[in-house]
């Protein structure tokens, strides 16, 4: 690969052409390309202030559903008399458990048949107790009425005793059938109100929280939980307590009646209600976009949350955006071609590599491309290491198909894979059927042709019988003169590796029968067994082969040899018939004393229909 000069850095290169083309063309073509910035800013806010108080409702049912669960456990269990509201001690740390790292709830308590309240406050990790509300007490006592039965949601009214308007979670206890009182949780609006963003910070955007007219949640609004009723607030007028709407300095919610809805892109929301709603407002100071949601959940007086924003900002963008448009537009043109030459030129080295690495993913090495050097120093270092790499590839790849030819494949994959060259592999015991395999009459045969054609017939016959061998499963450890040694299950898990050699036996069998091998007949003989062996390295440590030692290899030999006095041609020791998914296939054939046996074995052979 000719070296190049003149090389550069892909970050200087990368930062000159950003400068080229976002700075002075990008930058400025988005000014012009805001012409429609009015608009889709204006509903990109009633989109944000959509999902906020999607969001903000989410966050409020998911409190009412935290304490619907903890009322309706604590009612069953009291149901089932595992938890009492007699046995103070239990019940009260039972409350405060149930409440714990809990801060968006005000208090919980028991509200006795009485009319008093015993509870817990978990923001102070204190007992609250005292006579409770007149409206509280007429509400559970209605609940007792019905019998067992659901929580119930109250909200929002004004507590005495947490001195705040609150949101009230209750349900009846009943024990052995008997009216023990009723479970509360209150929960302040103060907290239910922060699950809406009201950052003032927010340019233009001004959320609020409405209950009939009387402000919860609003920017100007502050501390609003801490003030006092006056002293004659009674229970028609429990809101008293919170500003009204007209009482703010906020033209937008003081002119609430004067709101004209209008339609927008409104998603519903995520529980498939309508969503939020949409309505605008003309004041002296301009026109005000203003965004809704009701929370429905509430079973007294319905919430209503929302933010309202001045759309004027989007007129001055709007006339920002015409001053720029004349000056843009030629700016725009020529900054798109400078971008489109660049990223032509800088490009090309990608794509090369890039159809490069596709062709690699294939594992077809053959036609790697060549990668060319560039002027850019990482795009001539990568182009130069992936050539590399090429021939590295190239050569690991000839390096395996070697070794492929010399040892089974499962083993020249683990050498290659080893992180050292001692070319050693871990010897190991395992049960296997042995295939051994030899040609009749090979002898004679050679003593009448030459010697060259003695290994074209051998070659050509072995290819045949290898992939038999490999297609059933099985490794070839060696070739001895015309045998082959074939095993099944030691290097490789092989299910039923007793039907795999008998299988590969059979069509050995028909291979020789059916075929010539350079114009020769040749027969062929198959002793079959199953056993243990031991499979690794044998040899010095520079030279060293692999094999299969073991009684079971040796008998496979022997038992090929037996096909001699027997006149079959293929023999199977019991240990595989017993084995076989199918030993109706064989049948026996003699019962032999094998070479080092003191008692004689049983033997099967497999017939072949067109053969035997």
């Amino acid at each position: 690969m000719t070296e190049r000069r003149g090389r550069f850095s892909i970050l200087g290169v990368l930062l000159g052409a950003f400068f080229i083309t976002s700075v002075l063309g990008v930058g400025l073509a988005l000014r012009l390309g805001l012409d429609t910035a009015y608009d889709n800013t204006r509903n990109l806010w009633i989109a944000m202030t959509h999902a906020d108080l999607e969001d903000a409702q989410d966050a409020m049912r998911a409190r009412i559903d935290r304490m619907q669960r903890r009322n309706l456990w604590v009612a069953r269990e009291v149901a089932h008399g595992d938890l009492s509201p007699d046995n103070a001690a239990i019940w009260d740390k039972t409350l405060a458990a149930l409440v714990t790292n809990e801060l968006d709830v005000t208090a919980i308590g028991l509200l006795t048949p009485d009319g008093h309240f015993r509870g817990y406050d978990p923001k102070t990790d204190k007992p609250l107790s005292g006579k409770a509300d007149p409206e509280e007490d007429i509400i559970a006592r209605s609940l007792m009425a019905y019998g067992p039965g659901q929580s119930i949601t109250q909200f929002p009214r004004w507590n005495s005793l947490v001195n705040q308007v609150v949101i009230s979670e209750m349900i009846p206890l009943f024990q052995r059938g008997q009216y023990v009182g009723s479970l509360v949780q209150l929960v302040s609006l103060g907290d239910f109100s922060r699950d809406l963003k009201t950052d003032p910070t927010e340019a233009g955007r001004t959320p609020f929280v409405i209950v009939n007219e009387h402000v919860i949640a609003h920017p100007s609004l502050s501390d609003w939980h801490q003030l006092h009723p006056p002293e004659n607030l009674g229970s028609n007028d429990i809101l008293g307590v919170l500003p009204r709407i007209d009482d703010l300095a906020d033209p937008v919610l003081a002119r609430m009646k004067q709101w004209q809805t209008f339609d927008f892109d409104n998603t519903p929301s995520r529980d498939g209600t309508s969503g939020s709603q949409a309505a605008a407002l003309e004041t002296d100071d301009g026109y005000h976009v203003i965004i809704t949601r009701k929370f429905e959940e509430s079973a007294g007086l319905p919430i209503l949350m929302g933010m309202h924003f001045d759309p004027t900002v989007f007129t001055r963008e709007w006339e920002r955006l015409k001053l720029a448009t004349m000056i843009g537009t030629a700016i725009m043109v020529l900054a798109i071609i400078l971008a489109v030459m660049i990223a032509h030129y800088f490009t090309r080295p990608l794509k090369r590599f890039s159809a490069a690495t596709r062709q690699l993913e294939t594992g077809i090495l053959d036609n790697l491309p060549i990668l060319p050097g560039s002027h850019i120093i990482e795009f001539n270092d990568a182009s130069r290491s992936f050539n590399k790499m090429a021939i590295t590839l190239r050569d690991r790849e000839r390096i395996g198909r070697l070794f492929g030819k010399f040892l089974p494949v499962t083993i020249a994959q683990q050498l290659l894979a080893a992180d050292d060259d001692t070319g050693n592999v871990q010897s190991h015991q395992c049960e296997a059927s042995i295939l051994f395999v030899d040609l009749v009459g090979f002898t004679t045969l050679s003593e009448k042709i030459a010697p060259q054609r003695i290994v074209t017939i051998l070659n050509a016959y072995f290819a045949k019988a290898t992939a038999i061998i490999e297609e059933n499963g099985g490794i070839i450890t060696q070739f001895q003169g015309d045998a082959i040694l074939a095993v099944f299950n030691a290097f490789d898990e092989v299910p039923g590796h007793a039907d795999a050699a008998v299988r590969t036996a059979v069509a050995l069998q028909k291979l020789v029968h059916n075929h010539l091998f350079d114009g020769e007949e040749l027969r062929c003989r198959c002793g079959i067994n199953t056993g243990l062996l031991v499979a690794g390295n044998v040899g010095a440590p520079d030279r060293l082969t692999f094999t299969v030692h073991g009684d079971a290899v040796n008998s496979a030999a022997r038992l090929e040899a037996k096909n001699k006095e027997l006149g079959t041609r293929i023999l199977i020791a019991s240990t595989t018939f017993e084995q076989l998914s199918d030993p109706a296939q064989a049948r026996l054939a003699d019962e032999i004393l094998l070479r080092g046996r003191s008692e004689t074995t049983a033997v099967y052979t497999i017939p072949i229909d067109g053969i035997d």
